[in-house]
């Protein structure tokens, strides 16, 4: 607990972001979390359409010290220096950064003030060029931070294989918070999208790229189909192959089964009358849509990569297939949608999971020995140790 009438140490969390998703909530909920500690968490985002990002306007709502730095561009020289002068005048003693934009600037951010850095690595994707490049210049600007957080053992191991050394890599797990979901209302898809009475729903949600592995899932709702004509599949998303998906959903002859109606803002509550959550990626972190589906009581058929396996037990709080494999895929969905006794099985030791093992108060623990540790390691960066 904070001792009263202590100044806290301040940490500043910078992420470049124009919506509020999976990462966000982690920031936001840790914030939160964080208040009955010796750290007082700032959370920072950039404005380049004149208004903050919904990031800082969620986070100020719960009276969370929020700060937007504005900027022209993406791409604005300007950046790190607004950030590094915010540093210095708020006395900031750790800069924590979340994305390939914010991590490719730490190193810049911090030049010439006291401040540690803490860099989070989620993961990298392949999307496109552009983005393969920038996730390049991120796995090499990780080496000059001070410490590196990885969402999952997998991300970690991936981390040691740059020749990152061990000691600068800790494993916190995102977490989530299933009582917040407990209100969550769910949308009768059956009526929004015109689905039979009796339709069994899969639900994925995710952005479209290959990493994401729709493509394998589209060829195993085809197959599943075939089998069970109960079954109907709902994609959210959006991305650059959404429009090809949604020729492949066609040219299979399953439009009517497979549907890709563009990205849900609320996506939890679309999750909450799912019979059943398929994450079919190639690669992963630790997938928030995961945590959020165990939170809300759904069973869940994932690949087993990235840290998916630290947090679904096959055949015990979920079922795992090998990436890539459309046939494992298809057996797995039908095996669920014809048993509702081990959805129901399935969906409610996810939640005991989820409850015990990823809860903010644990991630919050694990986050403040990460700042003690940077701070104990090169000495407290405003004249001030940590508690």
């Amino acid at each position: 607990m904070q001792d009263a009438g202590r100044e806290k140490i301040k940490v500043l969390h910078l992420r470049a972001t124009n919506f509020y998703g999976g990462p966000e909530r982690q920031i936001h909920r840790h914030a939160l979390a964080a208040r009955s500690t010796s750290y007082e968490i700032i959370v920072g985002s950039f404005s380049e359409s004149g208004r903050p990002p919904a990031l800082l306007d969620r986070a100020s709502e719960d009276g969370i010290r929020v700060h937007c730095f504005d900027v022209k561009s993406a791409y604005d020289r300007r950046s790190a220096r607004l950030v590094r002068e915010y540093l210095k005048s708020e006395k900031i003693e750790i800069l924590a950064t979340h994305d390939y934009r914010t991590n490719i600037l730490g190193r810049l951010i911090v030049r010439d003030t006291n401040t540690r850095w803490v860099a989070f690595s989620r993961g990298w994707t392949r999307e496109n060029f552009r983005i393969r490049l920038y996730h390049a210049l991120d796995k090499v600007c990780l080496r000059f931070a001070d410490h590196i957080v990885a969402v999952a053992c997998g991300q970690r191991d991936k981390l040691r294989r740059l020749a990152i050394p061990s000691r600068k890599i800790s494993v916190v797990h995102n977490a989530i918070l299933p009582s917040s979901f407990e209100a969550t209302e769910p949308v009768d898809l059956k009526a929004r999208l015109g689905l039979p009475s009796d339709a069994l729903i899969g639900v994925a949600g995710g952005r479209f790229s290959n990493e994401k592995g729709q493509a394998y899932l589209i060829e195993a709702a085809r197959s599943a189909i075939r089998k069970n004509d109960r079954l109907h599949f709902i994609l959210f998303g959006d991305g650059l192959d959404l429009d090809m998906m949604r020729r492949k959903v066609d040219e299979a002859g399953i439009s009517d089964h497979v549907l890709c109606p563009g990205f849900e803002a609320n996506l939890a509550c679309c999750l909450k009358s799912a019979d059943i959550l398929i994450n079919p990626s190639l690669s992963e972190g630790l997938p928030n849509i995961v945590l959020e589906a165990m939170a809300l009581g759904v069973p869940v058929v994932a690949t087993a990569v990235g840290g998916v396996p630290e947090l679904v037990t096959h055949d015990e709080s979920g079922l795992l297939v090998a990436p890539r494999d459309s046939a494992g895929l298809a057996d797995a969905i039908l095996g669920l949608a014809g048993d509702p006794t081990k959805r129901a099985a399935l969906a409610q030791r996810g939640l005991e999971v989820v409850t015990r093992s990823f809860s903010f108060d644990r991630q919050c623990k694990e986050l403040v020995e990460v700042y003690n540790t940077v701070l104990r390691r090169g000495g407290a960066a405003w004249s001030r140790s940590p508690t």
